[in-house]
């Protein structure tokens, strides 16, 4: 069961805040962030009738709070799209580009309190990581539908470095569910069939930094 994929969208959020929290530890010496919200999390795989192009695309979005110590809670809304097109045949990538909404409307990422179904409707303008100068807006347009009961996990890491430390903690609740709906440029619909995997979850994290500079 695909569950907990959550960690991964909560890697582009701490993303979001890097440059903050940098400087931040770096002057304050420690600084502390939570993070509280809902998570979602698709993945969608095809392969043409030839066998040989596939495309990969990867689905997620996270909302809540954000709040770094000791001041009050903002609001986070942030939303991820990553394509992955392949040739097998020629062995070539023919587009891997990724790219962040750090702007959700309170209307274009919505979860259920059940966790029972989700919805996110926005654009993301995503960029080639191998050419960086291709870049190009995507409309978002899925929805999650709960698959699973509601399973609970959670996870601490303590990791040291000369100079610097850092203490993440992450517990979450989720269930599996299927995905479904629309990831296009105006001309093709990188998503045509359901996901292979999907999840819709409710995630408490936080991160602490000691020392770093």
């Amino acid at each position: 069961m695909k569950t907990f994929k959550s960690l991964i969208s909560l890697i582009l959020v701490f993303s979001a805040l890097a440059p903050h929290a940098i400087a931040s530890a770096a002057s304050d010496k420690t600084l502390t962030v939570n993070l509280r919200g809902p998570s979602v999390n698709a993945f969608f795989s095809e392969t043409d009738p030839s066998g040989c192009l596939s495309t990969e695309v990867f689905v997620s979005a996270s909302g809540g709070t954000d709040q770094q110590l000791p001041g009050p809670g903002t609001p986070i809304r942030v939303a991820s799209v990553n394509i992955y097109k392949y040739d097998s045949c020629t062995d070539t990538t023919l587009l891997y580009a990724t790219g962040l909404n750090e702007s959700l409307g309170a209307s274009d990422f919505q979860v259920s309190k059940q966790l029972d179904w989700a919805t996110l409707h926005t654009s993301v303008n995503v960029s080639d990581v191998n050419n960086p100068d291709h870049s190009f807006d995507v409309k978002v347009d899925v929805a999650w539908t709960g698959t699973s009961d509601i399973t609970r996990n959670h996870s601490n890491t303590n990791e040291i470095y000369p100079g610097c430390h850092i203490l993440n903690r992450w517990k979450g609740s989720g269930r599996s569910a299927e995905a479904s709906g629309m990831v296009s440029d105006g001309v093709t619909n990188f998503t045509p069939t359901s996901s292979q995997w999907a999840d819709i979850d409710l995630v408490i994290s936080g991160f602490e930094i000691i020392g770093c500079q």
